[in-house]
């Protein structure tokens, strides 16, 4: 008796284990530290995609490809460095405010120890729960944590692994040039300002040119008015 229950404890503790593993996916090896976020090796399109998402503690967010800049970092509770993670982006996002991409933090896991866990930290980001996986067959999460950085347009400008580095002046940067805000988008902006400013004053010369000319004529005609100098006869 004591054998037979032993051997379906040992059945039931390796399915346990597969379905844990199969739930988790992988988790990032201890050691590598963290990275900033950089561009990926190829820029390419991401496929469409549009789902709304819970949001916790409450609320839903639409993430959509196309509907302004997106980072998506997938992140659990549970990960080595999950509560510095999550607290370094948190203070980037608040940093960045409207300049920056939207943001999304996804999870997997069960909405009770999720909203414990962020409400003890009192977040800003959104934190986003994905149990029926809609984002995920749209931005693959091979291993936990991951990040995808896409621009306004959908373009996948970063899809990496493991932690990142929320406060080195690289992952700044790049998070701007996908809402663009970066140095590119800066010196387009700077030349359109340009362009406007030159325009401004080429209207202005116009204008003035008028006005001299139109006080010109009023002075002509005003001196033709004028009746003669008697004294001058």
């Amino acid at each position: 008796m004591r054998v037979r229950l032993a051997a379906v404890l040992l059945v039931l503790g390796v399915v346990g284990l597969v379905l844990w593993k199969a739930e988790l996916f992988t988790v990032s090896r201890p050691g590598a530290k963290a990275v900033p976020l950089a561009r990926a090796s190829a820029e390419r399109e991401a496929a469409a995609f549009a789902v709304a998402l819970p949001r916790v503690p409450v609320g839903v967010v639409r993430v959509a490809a196309g509907s302004g800049a997106w980072l998506v970092h997938y992140w659990a509770p549970w990960e080595r460095h999950g509560r510095a993670q999550v607290l370094a982006l948190d203070s980037l996002a608040r940093s960045l405010g409207e300049a920056g991409p939207h943001v999304a933090v996804v999870c997997f896991d069960p909405f009770p120890s999720v909203a414990r866990f962020a409400a003890r930290l009192r977040l800003g980001v959104p934190i986003l729960l994905d149990h029926r996986r809609e984002l995920q067959a749209a931005l693959p999460c091979p291993s936990i944590p991951y990040t995808w950085l896409l621009d306004s347009r959908g373009r996948v400008l970063a899809a990496q692994p493991g932690e990142v580095d929320w406060l080195a002046p690289a992952t700044r940067e790049l998070l701007l040039e996908a809402s663009g805000r970066g140095a590119r988008g800066t010196h387009e902006e700077r030349g359109s300002d340009s362009a406007a400013a030159a325009s401004a004053r080429l209207r202005l010369s116009g204008d003035q040119a008028r006005t001299v000319w139109a006080r010109g004529r009023t002075n002509q005609r005003s001196h033709a008015a004028r009746p003669p100098n008697s004294a001058a006869l």
